[in-house]
């Protein structure tokens, strides 16, 4: 990695981590990005305005990680701490 210049070029708001290591995903046509949050919230973004699209509470308390189905746009699956794994569609 210490041949790369990495520079930010996109900067997503709108969720709390806590320290927390909440897992992302890019929906499959890479038009949004998804993330877990300290609070339980499935965050989505939109990629290009990089604005929250939409938040939900998906979890009664840390929602450690989110992915999204690799075929079917539709559909995410999130994990918590509260030992819960959710679909949703």
């Amino acid at each position: 990695m210490a041949n790369f210049r990495w520079k930010s070029k996109k900067v997503f708001k709108g969720h709390m981590v806590s320290g927390y290591a909440c897992g992302l995903d890019f929906s499959p046509d890479m038009s949004y990005v998804i993330s877990g949050d300290a609070d339980g919230h499935l965050v989505i973004w939109d990629w290009k305005t990089t604005r929250v699209f939409e938040k939900i509470k998906a979890h009664d308390n840390v929602c450690i990680d989110a992915k999204w189905h690799w075929h079917e746009k539709s559909r995410v699956l999130t994990a918590g701490w509260d030992n819960v794994v959710k679909l949703w569609d």
